[in-house]
């Protein structure tokens, strides 16, 4: 698995907004007002550089496998390691358009 270019590039992106102390991280469909990726820190939103469109559906879904949303489920939990992090998360189904919103589940080391 960490061969695959998706799983390495949704890891990448929760270990940098963990490592920027985000409190809220957001994974969602492009639309013309904001950025597909981006995450709050201190009350303040960033847009992250966005994947090509064309793997967005990709990185969805390895969202869903990681936090385990099957049969329907609208909230899990990511745990995983990346660069020797733990990485914990827990996510959440949002709005019509099956964006996730993440927010942390410990502290951050």
């Amino acid at each position: 698995m960490e061969d695959d270019p998706i799983n390495r590039f949704v890891l990448l992106v929760l270990f940098q907004a963990q490592q920027d102390r985000a409190t809220e991280l957001i994974f969602a469909p492009a639309s013309v007002d904001s950025a597909p990726i981006r995450y709050k820190v201190d009350g303040t939103w960033y847009d992250l550089s966005p994947p090509p469109a064309s793997i967005l559906p990709d990185v969805m879904n390895e969202l869903g496998r990681l936090a385990k949303l099957t049969n329907g489920a609208k909230e899990g939990e990511i745990c995983a390691t990346f660069s020797n992090a733990r990485l914990r998360w827990r996510i959440t189904v949002s709005g019509a358009e099956a964006g996730f919103l993440l927010t942390p589940i410990t502290a951050h080391t």
